[in-house]
């Protein structure tokens, strides 16, 4: 079987004795390889294999920078959550017209592949990328043809290129950063989990400042794995008792975890400080699911970070199916780190 690679923007194309297997990833090491001018290649090993059908859920939109700092480029980074090799020669990234209609969008070149549970990104300069973020290479980022995204918010789409069948969508809003963000300039939005739901802020945070704002290609300073394997014989409990809202990437975001005992529960959860003030209302009325999560980014209701301190997160439900009233406090601590 014959496979056209691509190492550094040169085509080689190879000949195998055994046709690849689906579901399995080749790794092509190459060594003493130079080109015209006597120059060894940079990228020294690549990974390959067959690319499988490309469904709904494999791919999410990870992180969104809009607003570039000066010395960088704006990006898009989206990330293969399945366990497949994907071909993202058919697809493209487009924006929501006002009326609701896509724009044409950005597509992808050919024979671009995407690994399991690997990071590409889309950019207008893969090179001011690469300095920007002291990377080690522009392999998984992608020059192309680039409109400005809006500084203030837009709706960004993952389709196909007939449009007709849409693999993620996230209309991102400047107000989704960390209060502690004065200046959202540079920084990006990540999101926490490829798991949570794309359309909601909660799943989203600003990258963190020990990472210079960004982490394009690789594992978001936000990321957290969910954990809901303790405490699952609790209705209610927090991950962690404290947190530390800082953005600095560590501990930034406080988990509230439940598990109901029926279906059919409805919840308002409140957080007040130690005396008794309301300072942010998480939710109200809100269907709970069998089992989940909330989240609190530390952010008060006048929309800067609450203080350090002790807070009470008020947790009530109501199920109207049976008649079931639950009511709950739990002490949360802001800390410094």
């Amino acid at each position: 079987v014959s496979k056209l690679i691509s190492i550094d923007n040169t085509s080689v194309e190879l000949t195998f004795s055994n046709e690849f297997l689906k579901g399995k990833i080749y790794n092509l090491l190459t060594q003493g390889v130079n080109d015209l001018s006597g120059n060894e290649l940079v990228i020294t090993q690549k990974s390959i294999g067959i690319a499988e059908a490309l469904e709904v859920g494999d791919l999410v939109l990870n992180e969104i920078l809009f607003d570039s700092p000066t010395n960088s480029a704006e990006y898009v980074e989206i990330y293969n959550c399945s366990d497949k090799i994907l071909d993202l020669s058919t697809l493209s990234l487009s924006t929501r017209k006002v009326d609701g209609t896509l724009n044409s969008g950005i597509s992808f070149p050919n024979q671009t592949k995407i690994l399991p549970k690997s990071y590409l990104v889309l950019t207008s300069d893969a090179e001011k990328i690469q300095n920007y973020y002291a990377l080690n290479s522009v392999e998984n980022i992608f020059t192309s043809s680039w409109s400005p995204l809006n500084n203030e918010g837009n709706t960004l789409v993952l389709t196909n290129l007939n449009q007709d069948t849409i693999y993620d969508e996230v209309k991102y809003s400047v107000k989704w950063h960390h209060p502690l963000v004065k200046n959202p300039k540079g920084v990006a939005l990540e999101r926490i989990n490829s798991l949570l739901p794309s359309q909601n802020a909660a799943s989203w945070h600003s990258a963190s400042s020990e990472v210079n704002f960004g982490t394009p290609v690789y594992q978001n300073s936000q990321f957290h794995v969910i954990n809901t394997t303790q405490n699952q014989e609790k209705f209610l409990w927090l991950e962690q008792d404290s947190f530390s809202p800082d953005n600095d990437g560590i501990n930034d975001i406080c988990f509230i975890h439940y598990k109901t005992d029926t279906n059919g529960y409805v919840a308002t959860a409140i957080i007040f400080d130690a005396n008794g003030n309301k300072v942010s209302q998480l939710t109200a009325n809100y269907l709970l699911s069998a089992e989940g999560f909330l989240t609190w980014d530390g952010k008060a209701q006048t929309g800067k970070n609450a203080n350090i301190g002790i807070y009470v997160l008020y947790f009530e439900v109501f199920n109207p199916i049976n008649g079931a009233h639950k009511q709950f406090k739990l002490p949360i601590v802001v800390s410094a780190r």
